[in-house]
């Protein structure tokens, strides 16, 4: 005689299949996402480290301020401007370097800010002057709004334009680019294949 599953055993198995569901979905969904993301500033990446060769096309110096936003807006022209938050991947606000007071939308549904310093800063690592810097989010104001998760940067330089972190060793880019750090090197990490996307 064989003896069939009690009312209670189904349920117990039915509760044990929810729970896996619902711990399984959203970290597959939140991957889904964050490939996406990584994917279009794959894209984009290009486009901005392109510019300084168009501004050597149509000026005979190193980059301004001027020729930088005449060659920007013709490869992302900028529309309106919006503020929101945006936070580091451990968590933290960023401070004055890295927070933007004009946030243009683009017409691809994402923002874009640059900074522009009135006496170029030395970068520690490799003692380069930085011109400025570039803050890209891949999918606007929608969250997360985190570095490293959707919102990525570069550094201008006189002759170049190059992602966070481009001169650094894979170990300290890794680092910030894991819950510990602050995600502005993720910009770098993903570019260089890491994150699996």
């Amino acid at each position: 005689m064989k003896k069939a599953f009690t009312l209670v055993e189904v349920i117990i198995l039915l509760v044990i299949f929810v729970l896996v569901a619902l711990l399984v979905i959203p970290l597959s969904i939140d991957d889904t996402i964050q490939a996406r993301n990584v994917s279009k500033w794959r894209q984009v990446h290009n486009d901005f480290a392109e510019i300084p060769t168009s501004i050597k096309t149509f000026s005979n110096g190193d980059i301004t301020l001027q020729s930088f936003i005449t060659a920007l807006v013709k490869v992302h022209p900028l529309n309106k401007v919006v503020t929101y938050k945006i936070k580091y991947l451990n968590g933290e606000t960023p401070k004055d370097e890295y927070t933007f007071k004009e946030i243009y939308t683009t017409d691809s549904g994402a923002t874009l800010a640059f900074k522009w310093y009135s006496k170029y800063r030395i970068e520690s690592h490799s003692n380069r002057k930085i011109l400025g810097i570039l803050m890209y989010d891949t999918n606007g104001k929608s969250g997360p709004n985190v570095w490293g998760k959707d919102i990525f940067g570069m550094n201008i330089y006189k002759d170049s334009i190059e992602p966070f972190g481009n001169s650094l060793s894979n170990d300290e880019i890794e680092f910030d680019c894991s819950r510990q750090g602050t995600g502005l090197y993720c910009s770098s990490f993903y570019l260089n294949g890491g994150g699996n996307f």
